[in-house]
């Protein structure tokens, strides 16, 4: 469950900064659901507590920050693996591959330009229903 503490809006997206309850940890993540969608996330309220999905906008690279490989999960239309960092934080990334044989033992290296807010409770970002 995440705690929204603030947004600043642009003119078409926003920046969420967004509290994990459980770890405490402090994620700021972008928000674009309304330029594609009438059913977004223009709903969140400052100090109010939401449960969110978190995507990393990036790929693997050995100099990214380290990951555990939970499982592969659906949102919406799209399949999207599921990593928690050391600290027990969960976000989604794009589904790895077979290939790339990674197990629920082995740590996978993420390099991430910028958090992208998929799903707030039921209300699932447009570009994944």
């Amino acid at each position: 469950m995440y705690r929204l503490l603030s947004v600043e809006e642009s003119v078409a997206t926003r920046n969420l900064e967004l509290e994990n309850l459980d770890t405490a940890t402090i994620d700021l993540c972008f928000d674009d659901s309304a330029v594609t969608s009438f059913k977004n996330f223009d709903f969140m309220q400052i100090n109010e507590v939401y449960d969110c999905k978190i995507f990393l906008f990036g790929g693997q690279d050995d100099s990214g920050e380290k990951f555990q490989y939970i499982n592969d999960v659906s949102i919406g239309r799209t399949v999207l693996s599921e990593v928690a960092n050391e600290k027990g934080d969960v976000y989604y990334i794009n589904k790895i591959s077979a290939s790339k044989s990674i197990s629920k033992q082995k740590k996978l290296s993420y390099k991430y330009s910028r958090k992208d807010l998929i799903q707030v409770n039921a209300i699932i970002h447009p570009d994944f229903e």
